[in-house]
């Protein structure tokens, strides 16, 4: 069922949502869009976060010597591509990272739809921004809020007033491919080549700092060590030179390998293993990179051609 809603609809919402869970949200601070504290549904930003809200679910640096916390956190005005991210990362770890389960099951997540396609971005090749598995997800369109939630979380939205049009979020998406188009990602796991000149090229200036791993919703690599303070696990880069490092030396010592490893690891292995790409078309990893490598380069590179 889809709602239609209003501003004060909206802050009725958040209040409800918020005797449950403590609320976070997307909200403009010095200059930038970041998660933090809200205390109502008016300081949510719309605009895309700096940074992806992945911290919520994989830590940067976290002790796995103790038990994970299940403190119940509803998170507000996270982009579509980014919460996709969690649902392609939890075919992978969800159930088996104990720390990852335990807040991914106890997070609500409240979607925004994007208006129109961000700088760079191709969401739309990757089915969004309008998604088909969600908590509660909103578009907001013509001065009204459009919203939908998922069986578990349908009840937050009981006494509202349905909307007259339940093909809103459909024909936003038309609309959204139609404006925008799409790449073609499908059969790229099979159209890449292992021996293109592709990955010398990045490698000529790459300068391997890990900001694509970092910003990107769905990588999920972790290291692991332990200090003075236990055992910790703490995000990890396959850019990196010590990225898989053995007692007998890194597996791919020159930087074309890790980066061919980066791309077959979303674009084909994760595909033949999972199901799905390792991608929602956000385009972070292009906005972060000093270096301006476009991940959009690899899905449209015409190997045939070498």
């Amino acid at each position: 069922m889809i709602y239609k809603m209003t501003d004060k609809d909206m802050e009725i919402l958040f209040e409800r949502i918020s005797k449950d869970f403590q609320s976070f949200g997307s909200k403009e601070e010095n200059g930038d869009i970041v998660f933090g504290d809200i205390q109502r549904f008016s300081d949510i930003s719309e605009e895309k976060s700096s940074y992806p809200p992945k911290d919520f679910l994989i830590e940067r640096s976290e002790n796995i010597l103790s038990i994970p916390r299940a403190e119940k956190r509803a998170v507000f005005g996270v982009k579509s591509c980014d919460l996709r991210g969690f649902y392609i990362m939890d075919k992978q770890i969800l159930g088996k990272d104990p720390f990852y389960t335990v807040k991914r099951e106890n997070t609500m997540f409240i979607n925004f739809v994007c208006e129109k396609m961000c700088s760079g971005g191709f969401c739309t090749s990757f089915g969004g921004p309008v998604l088909d598995e969600y908590d509660v997800q909103v578009l907001h369109k013509n001065g009204y809020f459009y919203v939908e939630a998922s069986d578990k979380y349908e009840k937050y939205l009981f006494g509202f007033s349905e909307s007259d049009d339940q093909n809103v979020f459909e024909e936003h998406k038309k609309e959204f491919e139609s404006l925008y188009g799409r790449l073609n990602v499908d059969g790229i796991e099979n159209r890449m080549k292992w021996s293109s000149n592709l990955w010398n090229k990045f490698a000529n200036y790459c300068i391997s700092c890990g900001a694509c791993n970092y910003s990107c919703p769905t990588c999920y690599c972790v290291d692991v060590y332990d200090d003075d303070d236990g055992r910790k696990k703490e995000w990890d880069s396959c850019i990196l030179e010590g990225f898989t490092r053995t007692a007998a030396g890194n597996v791919r010592p020159e930087l074309s390998e890790r980066l061919r490893q980066r791309f077959y690891h979303k674009f084909k292995y994760y595909k033949l293993s999972r199901g799905a790409y390792l991608c929602t078309g956000c385009n972070r990893c292009v906005d972060d990179c000093p270096v301006d490598i476009d991940i959009k380069e690899v899905i449209t590179h015409d190997y045939d051609r070498e």
